[in-house]
């Protein structure tokens, strides 16, 4: 999604650098791809800790000198070790830092595999200290054909009569979803620390992930098929199907409804609040068509995968052991008459409100599910538990 000259979030690991302005969170930039989230600034004057200015460290040189005196060895027993491979420790630990173990987490267990023009991403199963391990089917996503792009051009060209009336909304959703979230559910980097950073980390897999999906299926953008398109932003250079900006909505706005259900708050854990997230991740996603950068298709690939793993996110943060896969095949994506062309993005035909957990289903011919197969024994993440418990009790 990210374009160059500094917005961001789509930079392969680069989108998490915007969360600078936080502060202490600033180090996550460099993972990268979660930077934009850098607009929520409270915490920023938290990075002045580790800016070492160079008048302070002259002064701590000094300040030693004259106050230290003879070095007095200390005793090994005088100090507690602390407990090896121990959540405990993560809380005295830098969010940026968390950062880093908590991407470990979540990358070590995705695979990748481009099959005869299926694109496929799998959950790696395994037990940790055994050898059983198995990969399990999570995103399988196939290109759409040359003539569904073709098809839905129009579409594209009309929805540029919206480019005046949405510019502010289209130009401030360069950075990362969240701060539309936000103006949903009390999000704030003060108020719900641990919720910000679960957040980040949701959207740091949403762009790992995407990322490789879209260098694998290769798909053009709509300035390469018509010079009347003309695009009011710049067009990022990377493929168009999944959006990246749908896949990152989606998965932030499945992944913040779900905690609130959880958490199980009144008003947050009323219906209202996860149809208002949906909402606002299906603007954010066709925007990006008002825009000129992205067809309908590549909005409905990236909701489908957003939502996959948001879920996915999701119950890997609450110990819960993945169980299906979902498949999108863009070559289906037509109407009962065989074109695309009046065939426009709508979340509500992806997304079920009564199922349990509420999320994605398969109403479409392009959209299906599928159970994992033969599982083997799929060792829950820890730190992932820790960081969905903290962030949890802040709601």
């Amino acid at each position: 999604m990210a374009n160059s000259g500094g917005f961001g979030p789509e930079g392969s690991l680069g989108s998490l650098g915007s969360l600078g302005s936080l502060g202490s969170l600033g180090s996550l930039g460099s993972l990268g791809s979660l930077g934009s989230l850098g607009s929520l600034g409270s915490l920023g004057s938290l990075g002045s800790a580790s800016a070492n200015p160079p008048l302070l460290v002259q002064a701590l040189i000094t300040n030693r000198d004259g106050i230290a005196g003879s070095f007095e060895p200390v005793p090994a027993a005088n100090v507690d070790a602390d407990n090896q491979e121990s959540t405990a420790y993560l809380e005295r630990l830098s969010p940026g830092v968390r950062s880093s173990i908590f991407a470990l987490e979540l990358g070590s267990r995705v695979g990748f595999k481009f099959d005869g023009g299926d694109a496929k991403v799998y959950h790696l199963q395994t037990e940790y200290g055994t050898s059983e391990t198995k990969y399990q089917l999570l995103m399988a996503m196939k290109r759409p054909t040359q003539e569904i792009f073709a098809d839905q051009l129009t579409m594209i060209a009309n929805y540029a009569d919206l480019r005046a009336d949405r510019a502010g909304e289209i130009i401030s959703q360069l950075a990362t979803p969240l701060e539309f979230l936000r103006s949903i559910a009390f999000v704030d980097p003060d108020r719900t620390p641990f919720t910000v950073e679960l957040l980040g980390m949701s959207l740091w897999l949403a762009n790992y992930v995407e990322m490789r999906f879209k260098y694998a299926l290769a798909c053009k953008r709509p300035i390469e098929w018509s010079p009347q398109i003309q695009p009011m932003i710049w067009t990022p250079t990377h493929g168009s199907l999944p959006s990246g900006h749908a896949t990152e909505a989606f998965c932030m706005a499945q992944v913040l409804w779900r905690l609130l259900q959880e958490a199980g708050t009144d008003p947050y854990s009323g219906g209202l609040w996860g149809e208002m997230m949906m909402r606002q991740a299906a603007r954010i996603a066709i925007n990006r068509t008002v825009a000129g950068v992205h067809f309908p298709v590549d909005s409905a690939a990236g909701a489908v995968l957003g939502l996959n793993l948001g879920e996915y996110f999701v119950r890997r943060s609450m110990q819960n052991a993945p169980d299906k896969g979902w498949k999108f095949d863009g070559t289906l994506f037509k109407d009962a008459s065989g074109s695309a062309e009046s065939l426009d993005f709508d979340w509500r035909q992806y997304y079920d409100f009564s199922a349990s957990p509420p999320g994605l289903k398969a109403d479409t011919a392009w959209v299906s599910e599928e159970d994992f197969q033969n599982s083997a024994p799929d060792a829950p993440s820890l730190p992932l538990g820790w960081l969905w418990t903290k962030a949890k009790a802040e709601w």
